[in-house]
């Protein structure tokens, strides 16, 4: 068969496959899980919003009084198949079009890497498949950041291969564009393992792997990790305009307080049971408490029961190339028991892996090498087939035999709860493990070309994972129009609103546990505004949902004091049940009981004091919370100069707002504090009449300026050092890149 051919029935074997899998979508639904709803929509929506004013998208004004937005590595501000997305197929359908697309480049890269570690055609096939349409991999599309940065793997991984082998700036500059991908999709610690393959890869180049040109000696192991590595960073800088920004508010978040973030580091750790899960599917159910001892990051870890046998024979009786994925599989496998196995915990303590959490995440690194080990297995299996005989007939009746019990297990499978699906893990491995041991077993009698074997195993190895989406119910989506339409607390509120609003973010307390209720809850979560859905209505917010949370957010925006309800300017709440307190006025009441209701004892968003005390910050946050409101006529400050004079009030009146700005007018009877209920937060600069002031820390979160008496214009603007010099590092790895490109193509040349 030509290799055009087979090129074209491989893209349009993995197209079938996707259709297959994500058929849902032809009916209108849509992928809305866990973190899609909560997070992705919301930051999709503030994107296009961006995106159609023609802003740079650093600052979300509506989320916990403003905080950074682009620093937010999973809003994926700068990746360029998220603004695809977003601008074809809208903020909520991007999600779905994202993750079908990263499927297929998952499946693709994977398959190109095989091909060029001389696996077959059909060996090449199920790698692909085993990455990129695995439920692993469908069913993480709630962590679309992971899954997206996951997707450049493949790609990755070749040109490291290549880079390793072959001198000059063009492979490198190769690995460089894809692991910038990679960062730029919001998931570091996935092009850390991606990296660290990488090396691995370059101890595989030192047998029969990628061979250098005709004429060119194999580089020594310094210089070909040298090669990788300056790839690597070339990334990194090419990335600083994201990272930079990530650091700084990392720096400034909740992840500040070491001890807290110790013990979040080894949260969601894999289990020894859900390992286990990989090969014999639903093993780890029934789960343990959301925030138990077991992980719920990953929901479905199943990678296919031949799969997973074909990669332990590729482990051991494949080549010497194979062996660097070996140790890939291992390596992450071990790291993802985080807490389960000590060594692992110790090392997740170490830098750079310390500065991450959930080691959940590095699964998925094990689940990439066990895909291209697969893909050895089934070549070893083909060099087995040159000493037995197998007979063709019955491997078709065992193909047969499997359908039919497919169709028979499948509606069995559906039927049983979720708490109880361990059940069907029982029968499910059996069924395909046993066939395929069937299938082996008739290799004895009569004789069939190595090719028919590995094309056979290859298409049980194909089929499994397409009906294991069938008995799975993977992934889990929910109706598009419920998603999309106005929120009916929105349509109360007035087109132009005064004052935040303070909603319940956090929905069920257990989201995983049942089932019904989260369908439920997504479906309702623009109605109810939560967690985050207030910023698709352009609705400023005291609350916010997502890591990593704003310094101080833990004991202010989330104390629930209607002290702080009130210094905030939150006039409008709504919660699933009545009103918080007796003197709030309720306007409405939707059919699940959640109430819109309006205060009138909120401050608005700017206002006048003439009293100012410089106090430490557990005074501040005495202050903010005491039911006396002494912030109405005194601010306490974290820096800056005290201040008594008479009160006697003034005027504030916005005459502009934006994202990244806000000026204002004021008319200041006496000298003055003017305390703006925005977060105080690195990055905004401060100007009176024109002339930059002093930007101080107020109330404990709050942002305030000193004023003479007298009429002014006082502006605020974002603009962060941060994002700025990351900007001008990654103009400078660029032009760097593109020199060298440059010099090494004019030197060619001549």
């Amino acid at each position: 068969m030509k290799r055009s051919t087979r090129n074209a029935i491989t893209v349009c074997g993995f197209l079938a496959i996707l259709a297959l899998i994500y058929r849902s979508v032809f009916t209108g639904h849509l992928l809305a899980g866990r973190d899609v709803f909560r997070i992705f929509f919301p930051d999709s929506a503030f994107l296009l919003e961006s995106l159609h004013a023609g802003e740079l998208p650093l600052w979300n004004p509506y989320m916990r009084l403003g905080q950074p937005f682009a620093a937010t590595l999973y809003s994926q501000v700068f990746y360029p198949p998220r603004w695809a997305a977003v601008l074809l197929t809208g903020s909520i359908a991007s999600m779905t079009a994202m993750q079908v697309f990263h499927a297929a480049v998952a499946a693709v890269g994977v398959f190109l890497l095989a091909r060029q570690l001389r696996l077959s055609w059909g060996a090449s096939l199920v790698a692909g498949a085993v990455f990129g349409v695995s439920p692993m991999m469908t069913d993480l599309g709630i962590q679309q950041n992971v899954v997206n940065a996951a997707a450049w793997s493949g790609f990755i991984l070749s040109a490291a291969r290549t880079t390793a082998v072959k001198p000059g700036p063009g492979p490198i500059a190769r690995l460089a564009v894809f692991a910038t991908l990679s960062l730029l999709a919001g998931s570091p610690e996935t092009t850390l393992w991606q990296g660290i393959v990488s090396l691995l890869a370059v101890w595989g180049t030192r047998g029969r792997g990628v061979k250098a040109p005709q004429g060119v000696a194999q580089a020594p192991l310094w210089k070909a990790v040298a090669r990788v590595a300056g790839g690597m960073a070339m990334a990194a800088g090419l990335s600083a305009l994201v990272l930079l920004p990530a650091a700084e508010f990392a720096a400034n978040s909740l992840r500040t307080n070491a001890a807290s973030f110790a013990e979040q580091r080894l949260a969601w750790s894999v289990s020894w049971p859900q390992l286990l899960a990989m090969v014999w599917p639903l093993a780890d159910w029934p789960r343990g408490p959301y925030w138990g001892e077991d992980q719920w990051f990953i929901l479905n870890q199943f990678l296919g029961s031949v799969a997973v046998a074909l990669a332990v024979v590729g482990a051991i009786a494949g080549p010497r190339r194979a062996r660097p994925f070996a140790v890939g599989a291992v390596l992450f496998a071990l790291l993802s028991l985080g807490r389960h196995f000590p060594p692992a915990a110790m090392v997740l303590h170490l830098p750079p892996f310390s500065l991450f959490r959930y080691p959940a995440k590095y699964f998925v690194g094990a689940a990439f090498c066990i895909s291209l080990l697969s893909g050895f297995g089934l070549e070893a299996m083909g060099r087995l087939s040159r000493h037995v005989r197998p007979s063709l007939l019955r491997a078709v009746l065992a193909f047969i035999g499997m359908g039919v019990a497919i169709g028979v297990a499948g509606p069995i499978v559906k039927r049983l709860p979720m708490r109880e699906s361990a059940e069907a893990g029982v029968t499910w491995p059996l069924l395909f493990l046993g066939l395929a041991t069937a299938f082996l077993f008739v290799l004895r009698d009569s004789y069939a070309r190595p090719s028919r074997v590995r094309h056979a195993l290859a298409a049980l190895a194909v089929l499994e994972l397409v009906a294991a989406h069938h008995l799975l119910t993977v992934p889990k989506y929910s109706p598009y129009e419920p998603l999309a339409r106005t929120s009916l607390i929105r349509q109360k509120l007035p087109d132009l609103l005064e004052g935040r609003i303070s909603a319940d973010i956090e929905g069920p307390a257990d989201p995983t546990k049942v089932p019904a209720a989260v369908s439920r809850t997504i479906e309702q979560s623009r109605d109810r505004l939560i967690p985050n859905r207030f910023v698709e209505e352009r609705l400023p917010a005291l609350e916010g949902y997502g890591a990593p949370e704003l310094a101080r957010s833990d004991v202010f925006h989330l104390a629930g004091e209607r002290s702080v309800y009130d210094l905030t300017g939150v006039t409008w709440y709504v919660r699933q049940g009545p009103p918080p307190y007796e003197d709030l006025e309720l306007l409405q009441t939707l059919e699940d009981g959640t109430t819109l209701s309006r205060s009138k004892t909120a401050l608005p968003r700017a206002f006048l004091v003439q009293k100012a005390q410089v106090v430490p910050d557990e005074e501040a946050l005495k202050a903010v919370t005491d039911s006396a409101e002494p912030f109405r006529h005194t601010v306490f400050l974290a820096t800056g100069e005290p201040l008594d004079r008479p009160e006697c009030g003034g005027q504030t009146r916005i005459v502009d707002s934006g994202a990244q700005r806000l000026e204002l007018e004021v008319v200041a009877c006496d000298e003055s504090y003017l305390v703006v209920s925005d977060s105080h937060y690195p990055g905004w600069r401060a100007t009176l009449d024109g002339a930059s002031v002093p930007l101080h820390r107020a109330n404990y979160a709050l942002r305030a300026v000193r004023l003479p008496a007298g009429t002014h214009k006082v502006r605020f603007e974002y603009a962060p050092l941060s994002f700025r010099a990351g900007v001008a590092l990654s103009l400078l790895s660029l032009s760097g890149l593109m020199a060298a490109l440059f010099l090494a193509r004019r030197r060619t040349g001549s």
